[in-house]
């Protein structure tokens, strides 16, 4: 496929003329007429239809049009905006894999640093990996340009950043019928538990942060989301260990009790990692330092 034919079809989609295309791609109608009819037989459809003094796209020209277009951006402007990023005028999509809970953190942070520094540059969050092989993948092959867990890559070719860490506690109903202020560790272990799991971690997050052999806990209900767990809490007498921004945050409403786990823990960190082949990217390490910028509040 000649990458001038799609970037000739671009411009006609967005300007609905083919004149007022070739006017801005500095070439003549018939160049790009010609440019459109070889896209015609590549794809077996008319691609536009004559409406009026005008035209209008096919179906097939407007699902082709929404395939095509970002990766054709990337194609034609990629490689500079890779070496010579300017962050007021970039219009480069940045690509985030998290998790939910993460992502509560950290999106309104910097969507209003990105609204103020880099206004027309966008930020996909919504991608989310359930196995090592895929996410290690995704970052290699540019598919991911930041990945944030709770566990380093350990991997050869990765650069791993602890962005900040959370405090874990332990939320508990208000009316709680045994549990008022404080908790032991006997009254933590003879309650049922809500269990936090994380992926790439321990199974669950409190054995992952304690060197403390701890003993079996009571399991009511087992969650990916603290959310889930912190608002299960408020309707039942179990227990949910969680970070304490998202337990503090629920426990507003009035309904929660957020106590000290009764023994020693670590910190959870948050790591954000990427592939070494960014490491040349100016817009990639614009992307790392205003996630930076983004967690500073969380880091005191």
């Amino acid at each position: 496929m000649d990458l001038n034919l799609l970037k000739t079809f671009d411009a006609v989609m967005k300007s609905q003329s083919v004149n007022v295309a070739a006017e801005s791609l500095g070439i003549t109608a018939p160049a790009v007429s010609q440019a459109l009819n070889r896209l015609r037989e590549q794809y077996s459809d008319p691609l536009f239809i004559r409406e009026g003094r005008g035209i209008r796209p096919t179906n097939f020209a407007i699902e082709l049009h929404a395939e095509i277009q970002e990766p054709l951006s990337l194609l034609v402007n990629g490689a500079n905006s890779r070496h010579s990023f300017d962050a007021l005028s970039s219009k480069r999509t940045f690509r985030v894999s998290s998790h939910k809970d993460i992502d509560l953190m950290i999106v309104p942070n910097f969507a209003k640093y990105r609204a103020e520094h880099a206004p027309n540059t966008k930020i996909i969050a919504d991608i989310e990996h359930t196995d090592e092989q895929s996410r290690q993948e995704d970052l290699r092959m540019r598919k991911v340009d930041i990945i944030l867990s709770t566990v380093p890559f350990e991997d050869h070719g990765y650069h791993n950043q602890i962005l900040y860490e959370q405090e874990l506690v332990v939320s508990l109903s208000v009316n709680h019928p045994r549990i008022q202020g404080c908790i032991t560790e006997e009254q933590f272990f003879a309650e049922k538990h809500i269990l936090w799991e994380t992926q790439r971690m321990d199974s669950h997050a409190l054995n992952s942060v304690t060197e403390k052999v701890l003993p079996t806990r009571k399991v009511a209900y087992c969650t990916s989301s603290i959310l889930t767990g912190l608002h299960l809490v408020s309707d039942t007498e179990w227990l949910c260990v969680s970070a304490r921004w998202h337990a503090e945050r629920v426990a507003k409403a009035g309904d929660g009790q957020v106590l000290d786990i009764p023994f020693e823990t670590k910190r959870v960190p948050i790591y954000m990692t990427w592939h070494q082949s960014q490491r040349t990217d100016n817009g990639h390490q614009w992307f790392r330092e205003a996630l930076v910028h983004a967690t500073e509040c969380y880091k005191h």
